[in-house]
């Protein structure tokens, strides 16, 4: 039996997830990759005492509303706009279908991950680089503009 680094694991999530998009293939499972990297490069931030992708976030909404909410409550939200969750889980009372922009929840799940990814360990390697490339050449920054992804680019 072998010891897998959990970064790595994420990393390997997060690499499939993009191919995964920018292949055009399978968008769903490329969310559920991007959303569970994006799980574990969270908590290593925090491990690190770092904040992530969630608290810069929830920080920017409370300058704007007023109400800082938990990094949980915050987190749940932003997972549920993005329909990571509902990817991922199904209770009893859950409706049997999902309605969702499929791009651009995909494209948000994968920034998202993206942002903590290199918080964690930089931008140099290739298939972040290649990824930030793609962005540049093929999202439309008025129809997904936000501080967040603007940094990344």
């Amino acid at each position: 039996m072998r010891s897998h680094s959990k970064f790595n694991i994420a990393a390997n999530q997060l690499e499939s997830a993009i191919g995964l998009f920018v292949s055009d293939r399978d968008k769903f499972s490329a969310i559920t990759l991007a959303g569970a990297a994006d799980t574990i490069f969270n908590q290593l931030l925090l491990n690190q005492g770092k904040e992530n992708f969630t608290d810069h976030s929830r920080k920017k909404e409370a300058e704007k509303t007023g109400i800082l909410l938990t990094r949980g409550e915050h987190g749940k939200e932003i997972n549920d706009v993005l329909r990571i969750n509902a990817l991922k889980h199904m209770d009893n009372n859950d409706d049997d279908y999902v309605e969702m922009d499929l791009d651009e929840c995909a494209l948000a799940a994968i920034l998202k991950a993206v942002a903590n990814y290199i918080d964690l360990a930089g931008r140099e390697v290739d298939f972040i680089k290649a990824f930030l490339y793609w962005v540049k050449l093929n999202v439309d920054p008025e129809k997904f503009q936000n501080d967040e992804s603007q940094e990344l680019t």
